[in-house]
């Protein structure tokens, strides 16, 4: 009897899990109160935007300042990858690529993997704190040249729980397998312009039962409903360009009740609500569509995902920018199982699948 060896399957691939926990876990001994921690967390989110429109503006996803070059200096070895890097901040991280096995506690795999030793992380201080050992990238895969775990681990599918904002439990991310159920769907649409981000096919935005509104004024709308969403979860808040933010924005106040606007907001966040104390509010909820507009690909957003509470008072937690993308952003997705499955072209949300 002979067997065609072309007909048979492929083995699993090893299962490779992390465990997952929320940034503010190991940093909210730094502040005083949570809502000090916050406004930080918003910061960096700023710092993260600007981050990002610098890539998107240059087409590099190097980014600003980036290179990745091999030395010619007579103390490097011969055929050494050295990278330096500037972000939009001005902090700055230079160093050597270097290798080394993981082993996944989890599950007890084991890999190889390369990375970034850095040995100049300086910007009038170190850049990175004490209680981290470096940065993991979980950018898309690409079948070359790529250095994110999804690429080095050859892994098709990407599963994460991103943790609640005040949340002190851990969760998973995990590679080639997911825990999650594959309820809601949106279809990720590959860029050749920027290969390692994970864009989406946002198709209609709602608050309440109110479609928001593309009219001729908000000229580059449809270019981001169609291919321009990007699903970022460095990013806290989720950003629209700023003139469909502007009819977002002024919507979400129409279908606000009873409550009273704050006419001087903080910082960044531009739509703040004034709550009395023991009062829980009940402020409107998000509808996002993708592709179509059906429950299978609708992602609803209520309660945190859709406002921060912050030094006694609510605000939105959207914003706009100048770009012509928008930006699914943490604080949307907290506490959501997501799948990444580049192989079949989708983002499934698992609602609360974490704490």
């Amino acid at each position: 009897m002979s067997i065609d060896l072309t007909k048979l399957p492929d083995p699993p691939m090893p299962s490779y899990t992390f465990t997952l926990f929320s940034r503010d876990l190991f940093e909210k001994s730094k502040f005083n109160d949570y809502d000090s921690l916050l406004e930080s967390k918003l910061a960096r989110c700023q710092a993260r935007a600007d981050h990002l429109a610098s890539i998107l503006a240059n087409g590099n996803v190097i980014g600003a300042n980036g290179t990745l070059t091999r030395p010619h200096g007579a103390r490097e070895n011969k055929g050494t990858c050295v990278y330096d890097l500037t972000y939009e901040d001005k902090s700055r991280t230079k160093g050597w690529i270097a290798e080394d096995v993981i082993t996944f506690v989890l599950d007890q795999n084991r890999a190889t993997i390369l990375f970034g030793c850095g040995k100049d992380q300086m910007n009038g201080k170190k850049h990175f704190s004490p209680e981290y050992s470096g940065i993991a990238g979980i950018g898309r895969r690409v079948l070359s040249g790529g250095y994110s775990l999804p690429s080095q681990f050859e892994a098709d599918i990407m599963a994460m729980c991103l943790p609640g904002i005040y949340s002190g439990k851990g969760s998973t991310i995990s590679f080639h397998t997911t825990p999650f159920k594959i309820t809601t769907s949106a279809k990720l649409l590959p860029n050749s312009a920027y290969p390692h981000y994970y864009f989406v096919n946002l198709y209609k935005v709602f608050i309440n039962d109110k479609e928001i509104p593309l009219n001729k004024s908000i000229w580059n709308s449809r270019k981001f409903i169609t291919g321009g969403c990007i699903v970022d979860t460095g990013t806290t808040i989720t950003r629209f360009p700023r003139d469909f933010y502007t009819a977002f924005r002024d919507t979400f106040i129409q279908q606000v009740q009873g409550i009273p606007l704050i006419h001087n907001p903080r910082g960044h966040l531009d739509t703040c609500y004034k709550v009395d104390p023991g009062v829980v509010p009940n402020f409107p909820v998000v509808k996002m569509y993708f592709g179509q507009q059906n429950p299978n690909n609708l992602l609803l957003l209520t309660h945190q995902r859709v406002m921060f509470h912050l030094r006694g008072i609510f605000c939105l937690a959207f914003g706009s920018w100048d770009q012509d993308s928008a930006v699914l952003g943490s604080n949307q997705l907290q506490r959501i199982g997501l799948t990444f499955n580049t192989a079949a072209n989708t983002l499934s949300f698992d609602l609360d699948a974490c704490d």
